[in-house]
């Protein structure tokens, strides 16, 4: 027979009143803060799992493709456009456009078609390999190179936007009246603009990145972590495809706060 006890402690624990939103949320935000991502659905795997092996593969062929892609089409746009008629911008503009206006699914299915057919390479990346093997590395000037031309236009075409708003500027009269030549001026140009720059690259061009790591991870069949939050977005993997975002939109987010404190520190026209 069931005692009173049992009975009051049943409609107690029937009745007992739910967390509210905020308590909700803050447990949420702690699990979220403290690394404690649960199970990714589609791997089987931990979400924090995935990353560890699969981010290292990304950013070995994302982060140097942005770093030249950034050297090239900013510090050697600016340097063109500080001469607008000189036959390197003419060219520099073309090659910007041309880069704008092919595809990233196009650069990866020639690259896929080249590497097979002419260097007989079946995969990029092989995962029997430490990531930093030269069979590895060497393989991965391929996807390198297609986020070097595909940023490169981005970067040229806004540091080329750039320059031509500032060559009119007071600091870059004042360093012409004083027999600058053209490096000197571009060398001007480029410290007073770097900010905006590296605020393109962290902020405004994620989205692109991350399509394009997308396209060249699924056609090169890269194990990155591009495709596996594509794949975790197709599964409908909540936590994968959560953090995944929430990391974009905090890397962005990061990149504006030092641009605007980049700006502060360098531009002395800024009040503090």
């Amino acid at each position: 027979m069931v005692g009173w006890g049992n009975v009051e402690m049943g409609f107690s624990a029937a009745y007992e009143t739910p967390p509210g939103p905020l308590a909700l949320y803050t447990d949420w935000m702690t699990r979220l803060l403290t690394l404690q991502w649960g199970q990714s659905i589609y791997y089987e795997k931990p979400v924090l799992d995935v990353y560890a092996t699969r981010l290292p593969v990304t950013m070995a062929y994302l982060v140097p493709g942005v770093l030249v892609s950034t050297l090239l089409g900013s510090g050697l746009s600016t340097y063109a456009a500080t001469n607008r008629a000189s036959p390197l911008n003419r060219t520099l503009s073309i090659a910007s456009n041309v880069g704008l206006s092919i595809p990233t699914f196009v650069l990866a299915f020639i690259t896929l078609t080249f590497m097979s057919t002419m260097l007989g390479w079946i995969r990029i990346y092989d995962s029997s390999l430490p990531l930093w093997h030269r069979q590895n590395v060497t393989r991965s000037l391929l996807p390198i190179g297609i986020v070097a031309i595909n940023f490169f236009a981005v970067q040229a075409r806004h540091a080329r936007s750039e320059t031509t708003e500032r060559l009119t500027a007071s600091y870059v009269k004042t360093a012409q009246a004083k027999g600058a030549g053209q490096f000197r001026k571009a060398i001007h140009i480029f410290r007073n603009m770097w900010p905006s720059l590296g605020s393109l690259a962290l902020g405004e061009s994620l989205g692109l990145l991350f399509l394009s790591a997308v396209v060249i991870e699924k056609v090169l069949l890269i194990p990155g972590i591009a495709v596996a939050t594509f794949n975790g977005f197709a599964a409908g993997d909540p936590m994968l495809s959560f953090t995944s975002v929430f990391g974009l939109v905090l890397l962005g987010v990061s990149g504006t706060l030092l641009q605007d404190f980049a700006r502060v520190l360098l531009d002395p026209r800024v009040d503090d």
